[in-house]
């Protein structure tokens, strides 16, 4: 079935994407927007844009289809090994041992963009393991946010496929997972260091004084300005030094490069300077 490939007007959809789900379809690129709607009026067997439109205003499933491919749920647990890596077998201790050192007995760490759990759930078994062999009482705090409601409802529940499973180590997969069935169920130990949240990225963090955050193949399908606006969010809410992990194909530049110190570049793990830091390069 052939399709118009031109660029099509994108209005009327973004007004029913933002009305029924609060989302702004206008901070995210154009390229990869029109791919996604051209993509989802295929599989709809949809001519053109004004039959797709009236497909979305009377079929539900269509509409949670298309928000599931603008929205980008893909994720896996320990997604990027060799950034989890970096991150465990160094920075995440540090971090904890600091915290041992100075008497601050909190950390807190936000996976912004977290799908269906996954990231924020291995964030939380890494923080928990390096806090296990250091200080056993510190505390744990791990948020995980995404726009989706039913993402986030997802992942409170922590249930997860044998095919999701299958690629943990059998030491995490036996000490934080519970065989259900044909499933398996993050245990309430777990799930009480994780709390989940819907949250859209265009608007003010919900979250301060936060060690790490973890936001990773999201920024680069939004536009130039809002990226920047969302890293400038991610700068206020971090402590001083805090870990930023971006996806590989995405870096900070101009003014933003000042305000981090980019400590792994292949795998984009950078680290918020401090105040005289930056004020002392000007």
């Amino acid at each position: 079935m052939a399709h118009h490939t031109d660029v099509f007007d994108l209005s009327e959809l973004a007004g029913i994407v933002k009305n029924r789900y609060g989302v702004d379809l206008s901070h995210y690129r154009s390229t990869c927007l029109y791919r996604r709607v051209l993509h989802r009026m295929a599989m709809a067997s949809c001519e053109d844009i004004e039959e797709y439109i009236g497909r979305l205003t009377t079929d539900s499933d269509e509409m949670e289809k298309l928000m599931d491919i603008v929205t980008i749920h893909v994720t896996e647990f320990f997604r990027d090994r060799d950034v989890f890596g970096l991150l465990e077998r160094g920075y995440v201790p540090a971090l904890v041992a600091e915290k041992e050192t100075s008497g601050h007995g909190i950390v807190r760490s936000w996976s912004a963009g977290c799908a269906t759990g996954e990231e924020a759930y291995s964030m939380a078994m890494m923080i928990d393991r390096a806090v296990s062999r250091v200080s056993p009482n510190m505390h744990i705090e791990v948020y995980g946010t995404d726009v989706s409601e039913d993402s986030c409802r997802t992942a409170r529940k922590g249930v997860y496929s044998n095919e999701k499973i299958k690629g943990l180590p059998a030491d995490l997969r036996d000490g934080y997972f519970e065989k259900e069935g044909r499933s398996w169920k993050v245990t309430s130990r777990l799930r009480s260091l994780v709390r989940f949240r819907p949250h859209d990225l265009f608007t003010m963090s919900p979250y301060s004084h936060l060690d790490l955050i973890m936001c990773r193949n999201v920024l680069i399908h939004f536009e130039h300005e809002v990226r920047d606006e969302i890293i400038m969010n991610f700068f206020g809410s971090l402590q001083d030094r805090g870990l930023l992990v971006l996806g590989k194909s995405e870096a900070l530049s101009g003014p933003l490069e000042d305000l981090f110190e980019l400590l792994e570049p292949r795998c984009k793990i950078y680290r918020k300077k401090l105040k005289e830091d930056h004020t002392r390069e000007d």
